[in-house]
Formats: structure tokens, C-alpha cells, sequence
């Protein structure tokens, strides 16, 4: 037999070449996947600033009907146990701001504040400066040890999220903005 006919000539290999490495190429991202998934990773940003309830558990029945032509809408409510103090007014003032961000979804959102002192003079000084800012009322001790002042209620009612006091106004925004996009409701 002749040599020259069992060896692959140059223009061959360089071809069978080229295959092998589109071929590793394209299953290359696959290799990589599959190796950080068994592996365990997992990113360490995730899509949300709040902290999701899961459950969602339900507002009391009370402040809902209290909402009367916001009821529609979705809420953010700042939780105040006692006085409302300079803390307080300046997160009040960043969810306005927050709200007027919103362009054109503001009329999708409604702002509330939930207290056991309805007559504290901060709080009516502000409901006077901005009268679409709800008051709600609950029994004095009906409110619980506040960890998570700030609240996102959807249009049923249904508490679905909770920013913690050190919450960037920046990232609720964030998270409002993308709500807003992909909800229906509200």
C-alpha cells in the first residue's frame, strides 16, 4: 500500500483542526456552567434591596378600608412606634421623594404612615404639608417591636416586602421602579 494515501494530507488536518476547536468553542459555556452549578455557586448580588415575606401576610382589616380611594394602589408605609421623631420625618421626606421618582407610576403608588399616636404634632405638620400622605391609626400596643419600619403593600393588602432602617432610598427605588414595570396591579 502506498504511504501517502494513509496519511491525512496538510489541508485535512488543518481542517479536522479547525473543527475540533469550533466544537470545544461552542461547548465551552456549557463546560463552564455545568461546573458552577454542581459546584455550589452562586451570585452574590441579589435582585431585590428589601427582604421579601414569604408568606405574605395581610394588613388588619381596618387599615385597609381606612385607605378608602387608595385602596387600588400599591402602599409603602413607614411603621411608627410612639412619637414620630427626626428619623422618622426624614424617612417620611425620603419616600416622597422615593414617590415623585416614580414619574409616571406615581399614580400607581400611595405612601401611608401606620402609628399608635394619631395626635402627634409631627405627624399632622406633615399631613398638612402633604395631604396625600395617609394616617393610619392602630390601638395603642398594636403595634409590635418595629424591625422593619418600612413596609410594601400590594394592592390586595398583602405585605410582600420590608426594608430595614438602613435601607438606601436608592435600592427601594430600584425595587419599585422594577415592581412597577412587570405588575399589572395596582
Amino acid at each position: 500500500m502506498n504511504s501517502i494515501a494513509i496519511r491525512p494530507l496538510p489541508n485535512q488536518r488543518q481542517g479536522r483542526l479547525m473543527l475540533a476547536l469550533i466544537v470545544g468553542l461552542l461547548a465551552l459555556p456549557f463546560i463552564i456552567g455545568a461546573g458552577l452549578y454542581f459546584g455550589g455557586w452562586h451570585p452574590s448580588r441579589i435582585g431585590h434591596h428589601g427582604h421579601l415575606v414569604n408568606p405574605p401576610r395581610p394588613l388588619p382589616e381596618q387599615m385597609l378600608r381606612s385607605t378608602g380611594k387608595n385602596a387600588e394602589k400599591w402602599k409603602l408605609v413607614l411603621q411608627v412606634r410612639g412619637p414620630c421623631a427626626a428619623d422618622c420625618t426624614s424617612r417620611l421626606d425620603e419616600m416622597r421623594r422615593i414617590h415623585v421618582a416614580l414619574y409616571k407610576n406615581m399614580g400607581r403608588l400611595s405612601r401611608a404612615v401606620l402609628t399608635d399616636q394619631p395626635d402627634d404634632p409631627a405627624l399632622l405638620a406633615l399631613h398638612a404639608n402633604q395631604p396625600d400622605l395617609m394616617v393610619l391609626t392602630v390601638p395603642p400596643g398594636a403595634l409590635t417591636e418595629v424591625t422593619d419600619p418600612v413596609l410594601l403593600v400590594d394592592p390586595q393588602g398583602l405585605v410582600i416586602m420590608t426594608y430595614p432602617p438602613d435601607a438606601s432610598p436608592q435600592g427601594m427605588r430600584a425595587d419599585l421602579d422594577r415592581l412597577l414595570k412587570y405588575a399589572w396591579t395596582g
